[in-house]
């Protein structure tokens, strides 16, 4: 005699299709932050060393990229609106 799977089962084994924004966020998540404790180690090196240029360029590109990974569309917003003003389509 076979086994037979009710119905319902087979609604259940299914899973819904994701279109990854949630694995998108964890990776942006990780790598920013795995980026800015990259920068403070650089960062405490530039100050012990007395190069404050270099720590002050880093800053500011730090919050550049920082910006970039955490609110990406808040970016991409703002560098569009930019370059609508730049070209004179906006």
């Amino acid at each position: 005699m076979a086994h037979r799977i009710p119905p319902v089962a087979h609604e259940i084994l299914a899973a819904p299709l994701t279109t990854g924004a949630e694995l998108k966020d964890w990776i942006l998540i990780v790598v920013g932050n795995l980026f800015a404790a990259f920068l403070a180690i650089r960062a405490v090196g530039y100050f012990i060393k007395d190069e404050w240029g270099k720590m002050i360029t880093l800053g500011v590109g730090a919050v550049f990229v920082g910006a970039i990974i955490w609110a990406p569309d808040a970016v991409q917003g703002f560098l569009t609106g930019v370059w609508g003003k730049v070209s004179g389509t906006a």
